[in-house]
């Protein structure tokens, strides 16, 4: 129990865009897109260098039928992104979207 209260207290303190991110997933696996893309700007104004934060608002654009903020989120994504596999991803996702319109 005493080891309870400080994790809870660290949580609470630097949830931020975890808890946002966490929220818009539970939206996601809901169906509820829109709801989710809320959670997901939040997350965003909360942690701008988190590339996660990116593809999941560009998944968000696609399901929803916006190519072009879909286009604008990878490339962000991009931007913040080290990961190899996560780059790969964004630009095999831009190539696609960017055929659409």
């Amino acid at each position: 129990m005493k080891y309870l209260v400080p994790i809870l207290a660290t949580t609470l303190l630097l949830g931020g865009s975890g808890d946002a991110m966490a929220k818009a997933s539970a939206a996601m696996k809901a169906g509820l897109f829109n709801e989710a893309l809320t959670h997901v700007n939040e997350a965003q104004g909360l942690d701008q260098a988190n590339p996660e934060v990116y593809r999941m608002k560009a998944l968000l654009h696609e399901v929803l039928d916006q190519p072009e903020q879909a286009v604008s989120a990878w490339k962000s994504c991009l931007d913040h992104s080290k990961d190899e596999k996560l780059n790969t991803e964004a630009k095999i996702h831009i190539q696609i979207l960017s055929e659409t319109f």
